[in-house]
């Protein structure tokens, strides 16, 4: 039986992902030590784009995806905008990644993670995530850049 991982790495081994090292990056110097207001994806690394999501916390106890890239859009067989975390994962993976996200957007700070979950159509995939704060409307942390490591993102046996 596959189960699902969510194990949080030290930000500070993000190097050994160059593209999540390159987003963590940028953001860093956007937001000159805090959270910025928003990322212009036109200054990320063009290989990042096809995995990023944005992801809103705002008005709601779930959490909404208000943009996502290609690859997690082909992968999953349709378009995700729109899609809350509890219609994306089960349960108890839902728990995790809430969870995840509210820790980032309380803190203020970045996390990076290895997952692996059944996704919802059904295949299991791993990946390594980083997570960063944004602060859309220069108060609190209510949108959350979720990027992932393209080399990592592998669909793996259940």
């Amino acid at each position: 039986m596959f189960v699902s991982v969510n194990q949080p790495l030290d930000l500070s081994s993000v190097g050994e992902y160059p593209i999540l090292s390159e987003v963590l990056l940028h953001w860093r110097c956007v937001g000159d030590g805090r959270p910025p207001q928003r990322i212009d994806p036109l200054n990320l690394p063009p290989k990042a784009l096809p995995f990023l999501m944005l992801v809103d916390l705002e008005g709601t106890t779930d959490a909404v995806i208000r943009l996502a890239g290609t690859a997690a859009c082909d992968i999953h067989g349709r378009e995700l905008k729109g899609t809350s975390v509890h219609d994306f994962f089960g349960e108890r993976d839902a728990r995790l990644v809430l969870n995840d996200l509210h820790a980032v957007a309380e803190s203020e700070r970045p996390t990076l993670a290895r997952r692996s979950y059944v996704s919802i159509n059904g295949k299991p995939w791993s990946y390594i995530r980083l997570l960063l704060p944004l602060r859309p409307d220069g108060g609190a942390v209510t949108r959350i850049l979720k990027a992932l490591e393209p080399s990592r993102f592998v669909a793996v046996a259940a």
